[in-house]
């Protein structure tokens, strides 16, 4: 097994595909359950003897961010091509593969919405909060995760509050009302929305302060629709759907379901149907209807472009400030040793006990046979002493804040070169939008 103090940020790695890599029609295939997320990271961190994993799986991207002593990239290939049911041959050419200082850059921009179809947009930082509070409960991550994903969440603030990154549409599900708005006009049109997740939330918000009727969301489960209140919707399960298509104007689908809930649409009417859903819950054979116009998250993309061309300057401003900050990161990453700490306090301890064997020798005038006894009785002390916080410090590289630990105990013995206030990962940044 490998030890964790052989490893360092060289020993990061990622495999994945996104938007840019691979076509809707081949992503959908690579999405992991949030619920069986922990499952399937033990699985390959078991497997391949890796340190640390954490899973990402979103509309736009499948990502595998690993620590490993060996180079993961045909395993993980393997395994992602396995689990899609795919030849290896038949997907490698999607799958990019980062390593080190490349990898850490890809996360920095990543949290800050710069790899984002929405650029600026704010779900994927909720979305890479969450996949880390996975990988920290599961016990998945290390001091190398613990360290690039703090550092990612500072940067991303950072950039938010420096550049005007965030202005204008911030979210697919904001890029997906306008682009109703600009099609068929959404003012006192009666919206059915399918799901209850971020996304669907989001949707139905979105088309509601456009002046939408929020009229119905479907859900597998009712009692889980608790925002239906919001928007005097009615909640209805998925098995009334058909029964609904006739009495709206548009459908905004965001539900994860292995396979299409829409089949077809019977109707005479013009009905707009939005399926920004991963796997697509929505069948193409719903466009043999003329009177249905079906649009997919890669349907998208003119209107991405187009965001990504008004947001030119800040974009450039926000790498500017990666570029600051993973210099910065690599400086800190490299003071943040552990082992070098435990030399230092071992160090830091025997001055002390070099210095007071002196005074001792001077004054009562010790030489030959009783100051080795002393002098060795005085190191086994000091041994004995710092064995046990020594011991924790090797311990704390497995804690999300073990950093913020090993800092605390460097100031009580001043031999931090830190003077910036120590601040806990999930206190410093909670789970909402704020920050």
């Amino acid at each position: 097994m490998t030890h964790i103090d052989d490893l360092s940020i060289d020993n990061l790695y990622i495999i994945g595909l996104n938007w840019k890599t691979a076509p809707l029609s081949l992503r959908e295939s690579f999405v992991f359950e949030s619920a069986f997320i922990n499952e399937r990271s033990k699985e390959i961190k078991e497997a391949f003897d890796i340190a640390e994993i954490m899973i990402l799986s979103t509309c736009n991207r499948t990502e595998f961010t690993v620590v490993s002593k060996h180079d993961p990239k045909d395993f993980l290939i393997k395994y992602l091509a396995d689990y899609a049911k795919y030849d290896v041959n038949q997907v490698k050419d999607y799958i990019y593969t980062k390593k080190s200082i490349d990898a850490v850059r890809h996360i920095f921009e990543l949290s800050c919405g710069l790899d984002s179809q929405v650029i600026g947009e704010t779900q994927i930082l909720s979305q890479l909060k969450e996949a880390y509070r996975t990988t920290v409960v599961y016990n998945l991550s290390g001091a190398i995760l613990n360290r690039v994903m703090r550092k990612a969440f500072t940067i991303a603030k950072i950039v938010r509050t420096q550049t005007d990154i965030q202005k204008g549409h911030l979210s697919i599900a904001s890029l997906a009302s306008h682009i109703a708005d600009k099609l068929y006009g959404v003012s006192g049109k009666k919206v059915l929305i399918i799901g209850s997740g971020d996304m669907a939330r989001l949707s139905a918000k979105y088309f509601f302060d456009q002046g939408s009727h929020i009229a119905y969301i479907a859900n597998r489960r009712s009692e889980t629709v608790d925002f239906a209140q919001n928007f005097n919707s009615s909640v209805v399960g998925l098995d009334s759907l058909k029964n609904l298509f006739a009495d709206v104007d548009i459908i905004v689908s965001c539900i994860y379901t292995p396979k299409p809930i829409i089949e077809s649409v019977d109707i005479d009417k013009r009905l707009l149907i939005m399926d920004l859903s991963v796997p697509s819950s929505v069948s193409l054979s719903v466009k043999q209807n003329p009177n249905v116009t079906l649009l997919n998250i890669d349907d998208l993309k003119n209107t991405f472009e187009d965001s990504i061309m008004s947001k030119q300057t800040s974009i450039e401003l926000s790498k500017k400030i990666i570029d600051e900050q993973l210099s910065l990161f690599i400086e800190e990453n490299s003071a943040l040793d552990y082992n070098k700490t435990i030399d230092t306090l071992r160090q830091y301890a025997d001055r002390i006990r070099k210095v007071e064997l002196k005074k001792f020798q001077k004054k009562y005038k010790t030489d030959g046979e009783l100051f080795d006894a002393v002098d060795k009785l005085t190191r086994s002390i000091l041994n004995k002493t710092l064995h046990e916080p020594t011991s924790k410090i090797r311990q704390f590289i497995k804690e999300p804040e073990g950093d913020m630990y090993v800092e605390l105990i460097r100031r009580l013995f001043n031999v931090s070169i830190d003077k910036k206030p120590v601040n806990c990962f999930f206190s410093a940044n909670p789970d909402d939008e704020k920050n």
